[in-house]
């Protein structure tokens, strides 16, 4: 078994606040997704077994849809969740093989955490793959680094969009 993946991330604001960021529609729209890309929310129902379901959009007219189910949610400082990819239906299917790979793994375990950490709020994120083959356990532990990369742009829109609200 690979190690999961963990990336650690202050935020200058409170974890309550950086909580009500994953938790609210309103707030989660203005960050969430690689740097450059718009977002659209077809579905959000956050509570234990509800579902977010959006869209991340290109200029270029390219589109990858995303899930989330969750499946633990403790306010203010911890959410648990299957992370998918789908079609614009909803259903989960596998992720486009550019640039993830034929192998990448149907649904990843996902857990965020929030504590205070003396200086904001230290976000941490754990995922490792769901139910996957020895595989696609691998190819998601090869790519560790590029998540890193692309968690890094997402958590840098988070805290310019704290800094906006103020926090």
């Amino acid at each position: 078994m690979h190690p999961a993946l963990e990336i650690t991330q202050t935020l200058h604001s409170s974890p309550d606040q950086v909580f009500d960021m994953f938790s609210t529609k309103e707030h989660l729209i203005n960050w969430w997704g690689p740097k450059g890309m718009e977002m659209e929310i077809k579905t959000f129902d956050f509570r234990s077994d509800g579902i977010f379901h959006y869209v991340l959009k290109a200029g270029n007219g390219f589109e990858m849809w995303g899930k989330f189910t969750y499946l633990e949610i403790e306010k203010p400082h911890r959410i648990v969740l299957l992370n998918a990819f789908s079609n614009s239906e909803g259903e989960t299917i596998n992720a486009p093989e550019v640039p993830f790979g034929a192998d990448w793994p149907l649904e990843m375990w996902t857990e965020y955490t929030f504590t205070s950490d003396g200086k904001g709020c230290r976000l941490k994120l754990t995922s490792y793959p769901h139910q996957a083959s020895e595989a696609s356990q691998e190819l998601f532990f090869q790519n560790h680094g590029n998540m890193k990369q692309g968690f890094k742009g997402t958590f840098e829109k988070l805290e310019a969009y704290l800094l906006e609200l103020g926090g």
